[in-house]
Formats: structure tokens, sequence, C-alpha cells
């Protein structure tokens, strides 16, 4: 019979508060199900329009990275409300093997970028893109990571310095489409994140350019081809100087 390890370890929930008397951050209630514990927490504030920035932290690094296998509600820009949901995969997380015991700390803070990205509607792959923004500190070293709208990511460009601008270049392998996203995060402070606007990721020359090439192509080859004349047919094209038409 299998064991499962979250048997074996005990589960300390900690919440870090919101310090703020209109801000308050809640855990209702705390269940284990197979390799997953589920948080229920409400997060309120009476600011309308302000989100936060939700993310659970483990004593195994002594709460230094966020959490990776989270699903539910947590990440950028979380809306306050009473009825959230969190789940950690802790089973993936931690391993098959781990036993031993493991506190979780749950944290929000109002999500302010630290960066600010001037709108761009479109990349094309296999070509430079400069990007530019403002905001951050030198000591700021950003990673690029794309993500397509099923919110996979497909690409890293990592280590660029924080100095307002860069030039990106999309791998031709990344397929075109719309509803690309960035996700850029400081490389040395993972709660220091921001998520640009949706974009589209287009073809490096357009389908109708390709195609008018190809067709200008083939009648350069028809030209060449059009050979024999009075000779009958021949297996070599013949060649006609355009300088020089026949029968001059």
């Amino acid at each position: 019979m299998k064991i499962n390890p979250l048997n074996y370890f005990v589960l300390l929930l900690i919440v870090l508060p919101i310090v703020a008397s209109a801000q308050n951050l809640e855990v209702k209630r705390l269940e284990l199900q197979g390799g997953n514990v589920i948080i229920y927490y409400a997060l309120l504030d009476t600011i309308p329009g302000r989100t936060y920035t939700v993310n659970a932290y483990a004593s195994r690094d002594n709460y230094i990275n966020p959490l990776v296998q989270l699903t539910g509600d947590h990440g950028l820009q979380v809306k306050p409300g009473k009825e959230h949901k969190l789940t950690w995969n802790a089973k993936q997380e931690l391993g098959e093997t781990y036993q031993g015991q493991v506190s979780i700390e749950l944290r929000a803070r109002a999500y302010v970028p630290f960066i600010l990205f001037d709108n761009f509607s479109a990349i094309k792959r296999g070509k430079h893109k400069e990007v530019t923004w403002r905001g951050g500190t030198p000591q700021n070293i950003l990673n690029f990571e794309l993500y397509n709208k099923k919110g996979e990511k497909v690409a890293v460009i990592p280590n660029v310095p924080n100095a307002g601008h860069t030039s990106l270049l999309i791998p031709n392998d990344v397929k075109t489409g719309k509803g690309y996203t960035f996700k850029i995060v400081d490389s040395k402070n993972k709660d220091q994140v921001v998520i640009t606007e949706s974009f589209a990721i287009k073809r490096k020359v357009p389908i109708p350019l390709v195609v008018a090439g190809l067709a200008a192509l083939g009648g350069g080859v028809a030209l060449l081809g059009s050979g024999g004349g009075d000779n009958g047919p021949s297996s070599v094209p013949a060649i006609v100087d355009p300088t020089n038409p026949p029968g001059n």
C-alpha cells in the first residue's frame, strides 16, 4: 500500500497580516486532499479597485521563494473577496518521499508594479524588437518569461539589465498568434513581478509577401524554361537575353 507523504509531516499555516486598518487577510479553513493542501481565505479591502499580489511560502527554504505548484486565487492582481481558494500540490512540490514538518506562510500585499512598460501590440519573431519601460533600480536584473494564451511558458530571455530599454528577439519556433504576455521577474527578488498587456506574435515576413515572391520566382522560371523554338523541344532550357530578343 502506498503511503501519502502528507500523513508524515505536520502542516502549520502562518498568515502574514496586511498592516492597514482598511485591509484584512483571513484564512477561513484548511483542507488536506491526497497530495494537495487547500486554503480558503478572505481578502478584504475598503478601497475600490485595489488589487493584491498573493503568494504562499514554505519553511523549507526559510520562506524565501514563493511556492510554484499553486493553482487558484494567487499571483498578481488578485481582487479582494470573501471566497478565495488556493490549492498547493505539496506532494509534487516536496517530492514523494518528503517527511518532516513544514509551515506555510500566506502573504498578500497591494499590487504596485515596480516597472511600467510602454505598450506594444505586436512582435515579429526572428526580428529584434525595441521595448522600453520606466521605474525600478539599477540593481534589478530582469528575466523576460514569455507565456502563450494558455498560460504556458514558451521562452525565457534571461538577465536583462534594468536600463529602461532592451532589444527582444522571439525565437522562430514560437507559434504565431494573439494572447501572448511577458512576465518580467527580478532575478534577485521574485516578489517583484510585472505582467505586460497581451500582444500578438507575427511572422517576420507576412504570408502575402511570401506568396508574391514565389509568384515572381515562378514567372522567372517560366521565362527561363521557354525554349526549343524552331529547332523543336530541347532538354536544355533556352536562356532569353532581354537586350537581344530573338529575330533581331
